[in-house]
């Protein structure tokens, strides 16, 4: 059994996920471990780039190339390998990062070091040196209404600093209770024992259901404060119009909330949803340049 398998889900950002790989290639040590690229169907020539670039790699068996051809979405993506997979631990990273360090052998020692976790994730760092925030709580039927309405943007009630976590030190390992799919390590076995990602949700929300069913089945989150690695965030989904974003986002949290949420909650949503989606329209109109959820 290895100790570490790392599966990334790529879609039409060639130079980055090269740059990734480079970065864990260069900096992995002491662990033994495989590389799982799974391709989207890219079609900025991603995958010649990959065999070209790291044709030692896949010839060693440190990396697995995935040409699926087609547009499978983030969360069947990420499931895709997971049957060839034989390793302790799982991590789940997204292809616009870069490591400067061992982090991979660092987050092992980690989690061994705390047998009583199931998943963990780091301090993600954007390339200006500031942090990213990655660590919220579990959204309510509240906030996910004010979220629609893009009311977070404006207001700071109390149901919206505790979901978005305002006062969290990101200079302090502790527990947490969702954390940002771009980074999620996992014992492999309580991977499966969760059911891996639900293939419900094609992008967006896959995290925050993921991480509802790890709280509800007695699992634990451990955020690790001395780790850390840069994250771009978003280069694939900001590829997308505002109004093409929107209706992923909308989708998936319609789905979590049918899901986890009352039945009249459920409409409410799905009502404002439309008026969410005006006033992305409003945005692309204007231009107005989003933010990613890290930068909130």
């Amino acid at each position: 059994m290895q100790d570490l398998a790392i599966v990334i889900v790529n879609y039409n950002i060639r130079d980055l996920v090269v740059r990734n790989l480079q970065s864990i290639f260069k900096y992995t040590e002491d662990l033994d471990y495989k590389v799982y690229v799974i391709d989207n169907g890219s079609s900025d020539d991603s995958i010649e780039a990959l065999k070209i670039y790291f044709r030692k790699e896949i010839d060693d068996e440190l990396l697995e190339i995935y040409d699926t051809k087609t547009n499978n979405g983030f969360s069947k993506g990420n499931n895709i390998p997971f049957d060839s997979i034989n390793s302790k631990y799982i991590l789940y990273m997204n292809p616009d990062m870069e490591l400067t360090d061992n982090n991979f052998k660092k987050q092992v020692d980690f989690m061994n070091n705390n047998p009583d976790i199931d998943f963990s994730t780091c301090k993600l760092m954007y390339p200006d040196n500031n942090i990213q925030h990655n660590i919220k709580n579990l959204p309510t039927f509240s906030v996910n209404l004010a979220v629609l309405l893009k009311l977070h943007h404006f207001l700071k009630t109390k149901s919206l600093k505790k979901y978005f976590l305002s006062d969290f030190d990101y200079n302090k390992t502790q527990q947490v209770e969702q954390i940002m799919g771009a980074y999620v390590f996992a014992k492999t076995d309580s991977m499966e024992k969760i059911g891996l990602w639900n293939e419900d949700y094609w992008l967006w929300w896959e995290d925050v259901d993921l991480c509802k069913r790890i709280k509800d089945n007695g699992m634990k989150i451990l955020y690790n404060s001395d780790n850390f690695l840069v994250h771009y965030e978003g280069e694939s989904f900001f590829q997308l119009a505002s109004v093409d974003r929107q209706k992923r986002f909308n989708n998936g949290m319609l789905i979590y909330s049918k899901k986890y949420f009352k039945k009249y909650q459920y409409f409410i949503l799905k009502f404002f949803s439309y008026i969410s989606i005006f006033l992305a329209f409003i945005s692309q109109v204007f231009k107005i340049k989003p933010r990613g959820q890290g930068r909130i």
